[in-house]
């Protein structure tokens, strides 16, 4: 009787893996069983099951539907911080922005994309950043794009409300009184002239992508990690064709690289590793 059930519990878990993959592109496999279980417990739960492995067996004999994508969203990894990893930020600071302003002084737009944006600190960092250090382009139309497949992220994003814990990291003192409010719940709330370039969108990474405009940069940071070599191929494939030029730039994040693509130049900036497309 135990086998048979150890059978089910496997065929269920990968066929649920399988439709991850297919939906989201995180590929994992029965080695990370514990994480599935920590993730789905509590929507199990929620949802009447006696255990994750019920809801697993439910989602395995009902078509694709609203409790399937609450567990795919339960699946995605929604850490993130202010200026996370302060690296990425000095290079876009001292070399990548600059080079992008010398660039466009003419027609002068900047046009950003923070893909897997999760809760929004990437997006508005960067709008910290960049009315801090470019009051040049106040003048300029200023665009970023924040994508991510999490609607409850997005949400929180859009709403651009942050808790103490979430505030006292990345944040300097000066940045959290020039930039934010304090609400009477004692949450903060960010000002609405960093808020206006940025504009929350929900994006699936594979699937089809409908985004505009063209982009000068393109922050793709710790998400790749996740997906499987062809599904990344496809990703950088579809990446290429988003770039306004080849001066165009990429940054991945800290542990992630373009190793198999001839499609992308590494650069190096101190202590970080970036990318634009490859001049042909």
């Amino acid at each position: 009787m135990s086998e048979m059930i150890s059978q089910d519990h496997k065929q269920y878990s990968e066929s649920f893996y399988r439709l991850l993959d297919k939906h989201t592109g995180i590929g994992i496999d029965a080695s990370k069983d514990y994480l599935v279980a920590s993730r789905l417990a509590p929507i199990a739960k929620k949802q009447g099951f006696t255990d994750y492995e019920m809801l697993l067996k439910h989602l395995f004999l009902m078509p694709l539907g609203e409790l399937h994508w609450e567990c795919f969203e339960a699946m995605t990894v929604n850490e993130t911080m202010f200026f996370r990893d302060i690296h990425p930020f000095e290079a876009i600071k001292n070399h990548i922005l600059p080079k992008i302003i010398q660039k466009n002084k003419t027609q002068k737009s900047l046009n950003i994309w923070c893909a897997a944006a999760s809760t929004g600190q990437e997006p508005y960092s960067l709008s910290i950043l960049i009315k801090d250090t470019f009051p040049e382009l106040d003048l300029w139309k200023v665009f970023i794009l924040a994508t991510d497949i999490c609607d409850l992220a997005l949400k929180k994003a859009m709403d651009g409300i942050y808790n103490e814990t979430e505030m006292s990291r990345g944040l300097s003192p000066v940045q959290v009184e020039k930039h934010f409010t304090k609400l009477a719940n004692g949450s903060w709330q960010i000002h609405s002239d960093i808020k206006k370039n940025v504009v929350f969108q929900r994006q699936n990474l594979v699937e089809e992508w409908s985004i505009q405009p063209k982009f000068d940069l393109v922050l793709l940071r710790n998400v790749l990690i996740y997906f499987k070599p062809d599904t990344k191929i496809i990703v950088f494939n579809k990446l290429f064709d988003q770039f306004v030029d080849d001066d165009s730039y990429l940054v991945l994040g800290s542990s992630e690289f373009i190793s198999y693509e001839n499609k992308y130049t590494m650069l190096n900036h101190d202590r970080m590793t970036y990318y634009h497309r490859t001049k042909v």
